[in-house]
């Protein structure tokens, strides 16, 4: 083959390795060929940079801004190896081929997902925009099953929660585009599967105020009935010392269009009772003008905990009241134990949660249930227990 016609298939080659359209038969093949993965910090040199490169001629021939691909790869293999360790008690312990394809893929799903979220945060820069905050984006999914309980709810039901917090430090230092189906203005202690959907995207800026505690700032749209609908919601989160343990008071106020205004406060004292267990009294309250009352949560946890606040058991015993027109209703009377572990490293965990309901519309009778889950991250920190 000549010089000429090789020159010519170049572009062509780069599109196919750089997983393009034209190349997945191509990228399949070198996934079926490509050896065992190796340890996390070795698999850093591996980086391909030109997946991070933005570098290019704009049409209105100013320069666009050029990404560092080193850095953007150190961060993410930072990410990355702390999300793959492991403490060796999850389901999978040893090395396996099963094990080896679960982290590289992973590593290589999270890395194309951050990728592409900053290819669209730097496509109107240009050099002169640098310095550039390079920020990581963090994608959170979780699958829950449930068979049994309220019998409004049927038999059994499954569900897929996301969240994708991606970071635009181009558009702004502190601004986050946000894509979720998780309800934000449920009371805490509700069960996650008798939720419905709650999909929005929007901007969110997380600020900081006195003694540093955070300030969340958000806006965008949901969907109702498959139509968009504006909203805005306003959080702030404070904690501090009270006795023995920590207060941690969340009010939170949203509005939306067509139901107005609404609002959801949620208090929460915290008592490690040991290195690992810990005690924790929530009470939270829910009202908004078109429900015409309010709703109440009380609820009790112990939990003992593996590592942090992370892992470990929770017993919990709730209450769920609501007043309206001068009348108390007791909606529901809840008792759940939940287990959270590992099924792999730091990256994916499951779930399981036998419960007890007595809910108003089945005359308070035991409504029992099993709940189990799995929960995957892309960066970020697993939420806490309690």
């Amino acid at each position: 083959m000549n010089g000429g016609v090789t020159a010519r298939m170049l572009p062509a080659l780069l599109l196919l390795l750089a997983g393009g359209p034209a190349g997945t038969g191509c990228a399949s093949a070198a996934r079926r060929r490509s050896p065992p993965v190796a340890p996390a910090p070795e698999r850093a040199a591996a980086v391909n940079p030109t997946n991070h490169v933005n570098a290019g001629p704009r049409t209105n021939k100013t320069p666009r801004l050029a990404v560092d691909p080193t850095r953007v790869a150190d961060l993410q293999t930072r990410e990355i190896i702390q999300l793959q360790e492991s403490d060796g008690t999850g389901v999978f312990r040893r090395h396996t081929r099963f094990t080896d394809w679960l982290d590289r893929w992973h590593d290589r799903l999270y890395r194309k997902m951050d990728n592409a979220v900053r290819r669209v945060d730097t496509m109107w820069l240009t050099e002169e925009a640098q310095p550039y905050d390079y920020k990581l984006s963090t994608f959170k999914l979780r699958l829950l099953a449930r068979y049994g309980g309220r019998s409004q709810d049927g038999n059994s039901d499954f569900k897929v929660k996301f969240r994708a917090d991606m970071a635009l430090p181009g558009l702004g230092n502190k601004l986050h585009l946000y894509v979720s189906n998780l309800e934000q203005n449920t009371l805490p202690g509700e069960d996650p599967t008798t939720v419905d959907a709650d999909f929005r995207m929007g901007l969110r800026a997380l600020l900081k105020t006195v003694r540093h505690n955070p300030l969340d700032l958000g806006a965008g749209v949901r969907m109702r009935s498959w139509k968009p609908v504006p909203y805005a919601e306003v959080e702030w989160r404070g904690e501090r010392p009270l006795g023995p343990g920590r207060i941690r008071l969340t009010p939170r106020v949203f509005w939306e269009h067509n139901d107005g205004y609404g609002q959801k406060v949620k208090l929460a004292w915290l008592w490690p009772v040991s290195k690992r267990k810990y005690l924790q009294l929530l009470t939270a309250e829910r009202s908004t003008e078109t429900t015409g009352g309010f709703e109440l949560e009380e609820t009790f946890r112990f939990a003992w905990l593996r590592s942090g606040l992370k892992r470990g058991w929770v017993l919990q015993a709730s209450a769920f009241p609501h007043y309206k027109q001068s009348d108390w209703v007791w909606d529901d009377f809840l008792l759940n134990m939940t287990w959270r572990g590992a099924f792999y490293r730091k990256w994916i965990y499951y779930t399981v949660t036998p419960q007890l309901q007595f809910p108003q519309e089945d005359d308070y009778e035991f409504r029992p249930s099993i709940r189990v889950g799995l929960e995957i991250l892309f960066g970020g920190d697993l939420a806490d227990m309690i």
